[in-house]
Order: structure tokens, then C-alpha cells, then sequence
């Protein structure tokens, strides 16, 4: 009865009935104590319980010793856990095991993995449960050097090959940003199980190498593996970041075939949201989004709220906003971060202020970098530079290289050059080894036509030795997806699409647009410039989307980088003399371009 009782986690009438039993004369085992603190959440009957089994003499027994420590650790009394593994007189695997756990759980990570040396050195020999656990000590403290050296004690003791351990070691990997090392684990693997394919699928998801996790999700289906939730909560980030959208459609139906109820799932669903609004398919995120009744989370409205602001539809962000407030569910810092995201790219710079006070004065949180970067990003994309500049001098927490990037970002936008030196000098001072400031910095000397300062600035970049990520852009087409990289010629349709974009150029011209030479961002005369801006990845990728996609189909085009002025113009161009729309997505933004106008109204 005390053990059924146990399973519904109703630990007062597990103790009741515990004591009804000791007043019948019925003498307690060490299992009767197992059963009761396995449902034990209460520290002070946890407490009364212990000094019951004190009197009845069972404190010198190991296997109540270990359920005890069991008991303090899930309930955060580390001290009295440490107490009773120092008492125990003979620690078996389990008080050892349970030790590193309680160390784990109260966050005392090097604790664990100096105890897990301790039990190796005193000559227990840890089993598959001590291994996990030390495994997972090393994985949440990222200690890559700690995992490898259990790593190694694992090689030694042959447990290799047992299928626990090697998914304990592929998360460890994973979470320690070795996917290298996670992969030799995975492959080497005599036998897997679903938790091995979700955990490559997922470690490569979260180290960003999408492309990866897709290469593994196509052989694990391809191998008659059935995908569980976890695995469709793996990928599906995975196709966002690659704005697959066809993949991810192709998820969304297998979960639907396989008899999914996404209403009932809410992780799932929350994640088909989020890869919908990554793929640009806002209206579909929208409409799947409106089936999640009555399940919508704190996570459902703030994914919507900030696929809003990505999209530029800063309004229609501060009404979900407010929507949710009115359902009922009290935003957190994460949401507010989105709202003022949202606010800073349509240029809604009171609203943005209304929901900073919001936050601090009604809700009670606490502004973080996050929430003061999204402030600065709203001003100065507002072109409020010198506010931006006073409103960090008087931020009550020291700015870190984010928040001095946004405004260097705003100085580029308004082509403030005195104040971008001003500003870089922070920059460069928190993160002098960030190529990124470097390189925007020599971007604004560079529409600015200062090129002394440009070649100045390229000279420290190559002595630091600092490398700029090139810019490439990607689409996908037919269910493969095509790279291009600035002035690559190696494309087998690379003729076609230069030409194409010779002849849209010519047609611009013509209706007076001229190209914007300045962000050629080299010192040349106007024709190498021009050549130089036809080059540009995104209109590359443009190009091939509008030769090879159906006529009137949706051009999706992807970017690493921050799209540039005169790939925008082309675009909008492009998307009223073709009469189709083209979704663009740069590093943080999303452009609709529709009728020869764009979603970001000139702010991005």
C-alpha cells in the first residue's frame, strides 16, 4: 500500500500509513523505507522519516544509507547528503553513484567529477549508472578534458561498445561542442537505439551544422527507424536554420500520418511554428499557431510574438503581445526581449519605451544585456545615435561588445563616422578579437570613401589574424539546396544568372534607379563597382531562384550576412517586374518583397 501510494507521489499518507504499520507491530524493512522516500518531497517529514529509521537501527545498513542520500539530494539538502555518505561505513557503487548525483543536482559539477576520481582511486568500480552520471556532470559544466578522460577509463574498463554509456558519451560530446568526437562515438556503435539517432540528430541541431543533422535524420529514416517526438524536436530546428521548407513540411505530414495529435504535444507544435516563421512561411506558422486551443504556452505566444518582429510586423507583434497578457499569461524577460526586438525593427521607438517601463515597473523583471541591446537597437536604427550613446553611459550594469555593436550597427545605418570611431574604441577594447567590428568598421570607412582608413583597418585585421566569414547565400529548389559565395563563378548556371542580372540592372536604369555604389565597398571606378555589387550572393541566389522556380512561385533566398542597400533595391525591383514575391532572410531580419516594396519599410 505505502509503495502504490508512492507512485501517485503521495508522500503524507505514505508516512501515515508507515506509522499505522509500526503501531500494529509490524517491523519495517529497508524496502519500506525505499517506497516512502522514493515519494518524498517534504525535507522535514523526509527528516521525521530518517530519525524513525535511526531508532529502528537501520542508519549502519549501506542500502539505507544510499536511499537516504537519494532523498536529501532530490530534495536540495546537499549538506545533510554529504553527512550521510561520510557516515556510511561501507559505500557500495550505489552511495557513490547517488553522491555524484547530489552533487550534480545542487549544480557542484567539478564536485562530481572530482568525487568520480575519488571512487575510481579508492577501488569501486563505477558501473554504467556512475558513468552517466559523471558523463552528465561533464556535459552540463563543459568539461570536454574531464569527459574525455572518463572517456578514456571507459576504454580501459571495455564498456565501449555498451549502448548506455556510448549514448552518455555522444551527449557529453555533444554538449561540450565535439561533434567530431560524437560522431566517432556514434559510428563506432555496434548496436543504436532511437536515443543514439535523436542524440547525433540533436547535437548537431544545437552546434549549428543543420545540414549534418539532416544528412542523419534522411539515413535514419532511409533505415526503417521510426522517428519518435524527440526526433521530429531535433530536426525541425535543423530545417529552420536552413529554411528548408519543403523538408519541414515533409516533417509536419509525417507527424500528422503517425497520428500525432500536435493539440496534445505542445513541444512539437511550438517547434512547426518556430519552422514555419524560420522558413518565411509566416501565414502557415499563423494558422497552425491558431489550432493550439486551449494549449498555447508562455513558449507558443513568445515564438509568434518574436516570428513577428523577424518579419518586420512590429504592430501585429505588440498585439499578440497584449493578447497573451490578456489570456492570462505573464510574460518573462525572454518575452519582453522579443516585443522590444519587434519594436526595434519596424521603428516603434515609443512603444518600445512603454514596454521597457512595463517590464520594470508592472511586471517586476529586472532589464538584462539582452533588454538594454534591444533599447540601443531601437534608437539608433531610429537614427537617435547620440541618445543611444547617453542611454548606455547611464545603464546601471556594465555594456558588453553587443550592446556597443548595435550602435556601431546604427552608425553605419546613418553614416556617423565620428561617432562610430568613438564607439568602435569600445568595441575593439571588450572583443579585440572579434573580426566581425573590424570588418563593419571598415565598412563604413568604406561608403564613407575613406580609404586610407579602410587599408589601415584591413592591415591590423591581417596581423591579428582575423578572418572575415564570406558571405554566401543559399536556396533551395527541387528539393536540393544551392550555395553561392560573392563572385563565385563555379555555379554551372552562373552565366545565365549574370546575365539575367545585366538585363534587370538595364532596367532599372531605365525607370531611374541608379546602383548604389557605395556598398561595392571598394576603391575603383563606377563600372568595377557595378560589377562588383552584380556579384553579391543574395543576387546570385535571386537570379537562380527566378530561372529555375515555376512561374509566380515564391523566390525564398537565405543570407549569412546583413543583406546590403543596393541587393534590397534590386529586389524589390525584381519582385515587381517578375510579379513574384521574394523572401529574403539575412542574419536577423526578414525581407517580403511584394509589388516592388519591402515588409521593412527601411528598417532592418
Amino acid at each position: 500500500m505505502i509503495n502504490e501510494y508512492a507512485k501517485v507521489e503521495d508522500f503524507a499518507e505514505c508516512v501515515y500509513l508507515f506509522q499505522k504499520m509500526l503501531n500494529a507491530g509490524i517491523a519495517a524493512d529497508s524496502y519500506t523505507f525505499s517506497c516512502i522516500f522514493a515519494s518524498c518531497s517534504d525535507l522535514s517529514l523526509g527528516r521525521s522519516v530518517h530519525s524513525f529509521g535511526i531508532k529502528l537501527h537501520f542508519n549502519k545498513e549501506t542500502k539505507f544509507c544510499n536511499i537516504l542520500l537519494d532523498m536529501y539530494s532530490k530534495c536540495g539538502d546537499l549538506a545533510a547528503a554529504s553527512r550521510v555518505f561520510e557516515k556510511t561505513s561501507e559505500r557500495s557503487v550505489v552511495s557513490w553513484t547517488s553522491m555524484i548525483q547530489a552533487y550534480s543536482r545542487s549544480g557542484l559539477l567539478h564536485d562530481a567529477i572530482r568525487l568520480f576520481h575519488e571512487m575510481t582511486s579508492s577501488g569501486t568500480k563505477p558501473d554504467i549508472f556512475t558513468l552517466s552520471a559523471v558523463l552528465h556532470a561533464c556535459a552540463s559544466s563543459g568539461s570536454l578534458e574531464s569527459g574525455k578522460s572518463v572517456h578514456n577509463y571507459i576504454t580501459g574498463q571495455g564498456l565501449e561498445s555498451n549502448l548506455f554509456v556510448c549514448n552518455a558519451l555522444m551527449d557529453m560530446y555533444a554538449k561540450c561542442g565535439s561533434m567530431e568526437d560524437a560522431s566517432l562515438v556514434f559510428s563506432q556503435m555496434p548496436v543504436k537505439d532511437i536515443i543514439s539517432w535523436n542524440t547525433i540528430i540533436g547535437g548537431y541541431t544545437k552546434n549549428d551544422l543543420p545540414n549534418e543533422a539532416v544528412h542523419h535524420f534522411a539515413t535514419m529514416v532511409s533505415g526503417k527507424w521510426e522517428p519518435d517526438g524527440r526526433t521530429i524536436s531535433c530536426i525541425l530546428p535543423a530545417c529552420a536554420s536552413l529554411s528548408a521548407l519543403n523538408m519541414g513540411r515533409q516533417i509536419h505530414c509525417h507527424v500528422l500520418r503517425n497520428g500525432h495529435h500536435l493539440s496534445d504535444d505542445r513541444h512539437i507544435t511550438n517547434a512547426l511554428v518556430d519552422m514555419y516563421i524560420k522558413c518565411g512561411a509566416l501565414v502557415l506558422a499563423r494558422s497552425l499557431f491558431d489550432t493550439m486551443i486551449p494549449s498555447k504556452d508562455l513558449v507558443s505566444w513568445t515564438v509568434m510574438i518574436a516570428g513577428y518582429g523577424m518579419h518586420g510586423f512590429g504592430k501585429e507583434a505588440i498585439r499578440a503581445f497584449e493578447e497573451m497578457r490578456r489570456d492570462g499569461i505573464k510574460p518573462d524577460g525572454v518575452s519582453f526581449i522579443s516585443v522590444l526586438y519587434a519594436c526595434s525593427h519596424s521603428g516603434l521607438v515609443n512603444e518600445g519605451w512603454r514596454f521597457f517601463n512595463i517590464m520594470q515597473k508592472e511586471c517586476k523583471i529586472e532589464p538584462s544585456l539582452e533588454h538594454y541591446a534591444c533599447m540601443v537597437d531601437l534608437l539608433s536604427r531610429s537614427g537617435k545615435l547620440q541618445m543611444a550613446y547617453e542611454f548606455i553611459k547611464g545603464m546601471p550594469i556594465k555594456p558588453d561588445a553587443t550592446i556597443w555593436g548595435a550602435l556601431l550597427c546604427g552608425c553605419r545605418i546613418h553614416h556617423d563616422v565620428k561617432l562610430a570611431e568613438r564607439v568602435a574604441e569600445h568595441v575593439f577594447e571588450l572583443e579585440p578579437e572579434n573580426a566581425r567590428y573590424y570588418v563593419l568598421l571598415a565598412n563604413i570607412y568604406a561608403e564613407a570613401e575613406k580609404w586610407e582608413e579602410v587599408k589601415e583597418l584591413r592591415v591590423k585585421i591581417g596581423r591579428r589574424g582575423l578572418k572575415k566569414h564570406p558571405g554566401c547565400s543559399w536556396i533551395e529548389v527541387k528539393g536540393k539546396v544551392h550555395v553561392f559565395v560573392a563572385k563565385d563563378g563555379s555555379h554551372p548556371e552562373v552565366r545565365k544568372i549574370e546575365a539575367l542580372l545585366r538585363k534587370v540592372r538595364e532596367g532599372m536604369k531605365k525607370e531611374g534607379f541608379s546602383p548604389k555604389l557605395r556598398y561595392a565597398l571598394m576603391n575603383g571606378d563606377d563600372l568595377e563597382k557595378e560589377m562588383a555589387l552584380c556579384g553579391h550572393s543574395e543576387k546570385l541566389a535571386m537570379g537562380f531562384g527566378i530561372l529555375n522556380l515555376p512561374p509566380g512561385k515564391t523566390v525564398r533566398v537565405m543570407k549569412n550576412l546583413r543583406v546590403c542597400r543596393d541587393c534590397h533595391e534590386m529586389a524589390k525591383f525584381m519582385s515587381k517586374t517578375t510579379g513574384r514575391e521574394i523572401i529574403l532572410r539575412d542574419s536577423n531580419f526578414f525581407h517580403h518583397f511584394k509589388d516592388g516594396s519591402c515588409s521593412c519599410r527601411g528598417f532592418w
